[in-house]
C-alpha cells in the first residue's frame, strides 16, 4: 500500500508499505479520507515533538522508526479480529486515540486521561495510507447517522469540539466566544450554535470569520473589535488559537465568574498575567481530546444536522503526493481550516464527485 511517512523534521515521503495485520480487537480500514490538523503541521515543521520516529520502541505501542501520519480518518472495514462486532463493509469514523479501557480514569468515564493514552499517526501508524489497522473501540459505525465518507472524516475534530463545548457547562441561550475560528474552532462554533448557544467568532482572518457566519456564529470580528465592544460579556470563552495573545483576549472577554476553556495548546510559559482570574473569580478549564464512546457519536450526530453538508469547509481532496505542498509546507499550503487527503486518489478530486464514490466495502 501507499503511505505518507514522517521520519523527522521536514521529512515526509510517500512510500510503499505492507498492509498492516490486525490484532484480535482491531479492524483493518480501507481509508477513504484523512484530515490533517495543526498537530501534523507542527510535527513536520518543528518536530518530532509527539511523533515517535525513534529506533527504540514506544513505551506503550512498541512502534519503532518512521511513522505513518494521520489521526482524523474514515473508511470501510475490510478485515476484523475475532473479538470485533463491527460488520465487514461498514463505514466507520476513527477517533484516532487509543485507550486501555480499564485504568482508573477509563473506569471513571474520563478515558481521554487514560494512563496509556496514545494516538494513531503519532505513536503508531495512522490513516494517511491506503489501509490502517485500528482498535475497534476507537471506531464508530457511520451508517446510523447517514453521513458520507468525506463528512465522516470530520468526526474526529468535531468530537474534540463537542468535548470542549461540554467542558463549558453551557445552557441554551448562553453567550460564548470562540477565540480562533480555524480548524477545531470552526467546528466548535457550529456545535455551539446547533445546541442553542449564541457564539461569537474571534479571529484575525476575514475568510475564517466569513465561514464562521455560515456555520452559525451570531457575531464575528477581529480581536480588537470584540474587545472594544464586548469586554467581560461572555459566560464562557473557548481559547482555540493556542497563542498567548488569544489567551489574554479570552480572559478579557469572560464575564466575572465566567469560564475560560483552554482548547488550543499553550506554551508552558504563556506570559499571561493571571491576576484577573483571582479578582474576577474566573474558572480556567482544560479540554483534552475526547471521550471516544461519548463524543464521537455526538460529533457524527452534529455533523448530520447540517443539511447543506460540509463542501464549503472541505471542498476538495488531494492525493498523498500533495500532502507536503497542500498542508504541511507553510510556503505552499493555503490557509484552509481543514484539508482532506484520499489515499486511493491519483489527482485532486472535487468533493461533489467524491460523494458519488461507492459506499460498500
Amino acid at each position: 500500500m501507499r503511505a505518507a511517512i514522517l521520519s523527522g523534521r521536514e521529512a515526509v515521503s510517500v512510500e510503499s508499505r505492507e498492509v498492516p495485520e490486525v490484532g484480535p480487537d482491531e479492524v483493518l480500514i480501507r481509508v477513504s479520507f484523512c484530515g490533517v490538523c495543526g498537530t501534523d503541521m507542527s510535527e513536520f515543521r518543528n518536530g518530532p515533538i509527539l511523533a515517535h520516529v525513534a529506533d527504540e520502541p514506544h513505551p506503550v505501542t512498541g512502534h519503532r522508526g518512521p511513522v505513518v501520519l494521520g489521526h482524523e480518518f474514515a473508511g470501510y472495514v475490510v478485515e476484523r479480529g475475532p473479538n470485533v462486532a463491527l460488520e465487514l463493509g461498514a463505514l466507520v469514523a476513527c477517533a484516532g486515540c487509543v485507550v486501555c479501557g480499564h485504568c482508573e480514569q477509563c473506569r471513571a468515564g474520563r478515558s481521554n486521561l487514560c494512563s496509556s493514552y496514545h494516538v494513531l499517526g503519532l505513536h503508531r501508524d495512522g490513516g494517511l495510507a491506503e489501509y490502517c489497522a485500528a482498535p475497534a473501540s476507537s471506531c464508530v459505525a457511520v451508517e446510523p447517522f447517514g453521513l458520507s465518507p468525506h463528512a465522516a472524516s470530520l468526526a474526529q475534530p468535531m468530537a474534540i469540539a463537542v468535548h470542549a463545548l461540554g467542558r463549558g457547562g453551557l445552557g441554551a441561550g448562553d453567550s460564548v466566544a470562540v477565540v480562533g475560528a480555524g480548524g477545531v474552532g470552526a467546528f466548535l462554533l457550529y456545535a455551539a450554535a446547533a445546541s442553542g448557544v449564541r457564539a461569537t467568532a474571534v479571529d484575525l482572518a476575514e475568510d475564517r470569520l466569513a465561514l464562521a457566519k455560515t456555520l452559525g456564529a451570531s457575531a464575528c470580528g477581529r480581536p480588537e473589535e470584540i474587545l472594544a465592544n464586548s469586554p467581560g460579556s461572555f459566560v464562557a470563552v473557548f481559547e482555540v488559537s493556542g497563542t498567548s495573545s488569544g489567551l489574554r483576549t479570552a480572559l478579557t472577554l469572560a464575564a466575572p465568574g465566567g469560564r475560560v476553556v483552554l482548547v488550543g495548546l499553550q506554551s508552558r510559559d504563556s506570559g499571561v498575567p493571571l491576576l484577573d482570574v483571582t479578582l474576577r473569580e474566573l474558572t480556567l478549564l482544560g479540554a483534552m481530546s475526547m471521550v471516544t464512546g461519548v463524543d464521537m457519536p455526538e460529533a457524527l450526530r452534529v455533523l448530520a444536522t447540517r443539511r447543506e453538508g460540509w463542501h464549503d469547509v472541505v471542498p476538495d481532496a488531494f492525493n498523498l503526493e500533495d500532502l507536503v505542498r497542500e498542508s504541511l509546507d507553510p510556503s505552499t499550503a493555503t490557509d484552509r481550516i481543514k484539508t482532506l487527503f484520499a489515499p486511493a486518489l491519483t489527482s485532486r478530486m472535487d468533493i461533489s464527485a467524491a460523494e458519488r464514490m461507492p459506499r460498500a466495502g
